[in-house]
């Protein structure tokens, strides 16, 4: 998006365009909050059975 921005900031292109820079927030926020339940959903299964372990378990050399 900021890339985008500066190009609409300083391209000739955009030179008679009224208003400002357009933003669907609606979809943006849609995208964010998905990604962000895709990604509690990636690691909540390793999270939960990483919790499982005991410290001392997971520490313990075995030879």
């Amino acid at each position: 998006m900021l890339t985008t921005w500066l190009m609409y900031q300083n391209s000739a292109a955009f030179e008679g365009l009224e208003g400002g820079f357009p933003v669907e927030w609606a979809g943006v926020g849609g995208l964010a909050a998905a990604t962000f339940a895709a990604s509690l959903l990636a690691t909540i299964g390793p999270a939960r059975r990483a919790a499982a372990v005991r410290p001392a378990l997971a520490v313990r050399v075995t030879e």
